[in-house]
């Protein structure tokens, strides 16, 4: 199977669209945090099942079937890591939205064979699969447009701070850091993810030019 297929090409801003397009779906009032397991078992009818030392096993921690039908989880991961749960689920239905022709057509049907089929991939096609669920997953765990409004207002709260780093003639790389930090752990709660998703979400807004730190 090595090489027999192309990576599908895939910009952010192109993922962005498929995750707007399904929370318009699946979401379309925006709840935070985004009920990402309801919308899986109730919208997809996709089925969820903690599967025993799936990490420790096979070095993953969920996989979608080859059908379609379920999103496999370590059961550690389901139980005691909540938010790394909801990431997890979301980056599965990341392959099910952006990768799901690929998986239908080679249909692997145990979890053996879900391995053997993505290290029969050449690697930098899986990395660039990999990317394009994890990105999916954040977009639709941080939506861009909630993101700018929160981002806004936790900004504002810090403008008295910024303002005296400022006066201090500083540059800005001299407290974005601390600013993308201060941002995301207020915002933790809200999404419901952790605080290394948003600090990646909102660091690549600003490198998109949507968010700014003036």
């Amino acid at each position: 199977m090595k090489g027999t297929f192309s990576p599908y090409f895939l910009s952010y801003e192109d993922i962005n669209s498929h995750a707007e397009s399904f929370l318009a779906t699946h979401n379309p009032r925006l709840r935070l945090p985004v009920p990402i397991e309801e919308i899986a078992e109730f919208n997809l009818r996709i089925d969820i099942f903690p599967f025993p030392n799936l990490q420790r096993t096979f070095d993953i921690e969920g996989f979608i079937s080859g059908d379609l039908s379920c999103i496999y989880v370590d059961d550690f991961i389901y139980s005691n890591r909540p938010r790394r749960y909801r990431f997890t689920l979301a980056h599965e239905i990341g392959h099910l939205v952006l990768h799901k022709d690929l998986i239908q057509n080679f249909h692997p049907k145990s979890i053996s064979a879900w391995k053997d089929f993505i290290y029969k991939i050449d690697e930098e096609t899986r990395n660039w699969l990999e990317w394009q669920a994890y990105t999916f997953g954040g977009l639709v765990l941080v939506p861009r447009s909630s993101l700018l409004e929160h981002f806004q207002h936790e900004l504002d709260n810090l403008k008295n701070k910024i303002a005296l780093v400022k006066s201090k003639n500083l540059p800005v790389d001299s407290y974005r850091e601390y600013v993308i930090d201060a941002i995301a752990n207020k915002l933790v709660k809200t999404y419901d993810v952790s605080r290394d998703v948003l600090v990646k979400r909102i660091s690549k807004e600003i490198e998109k030019g949507v968010l700014a730190i003036s």
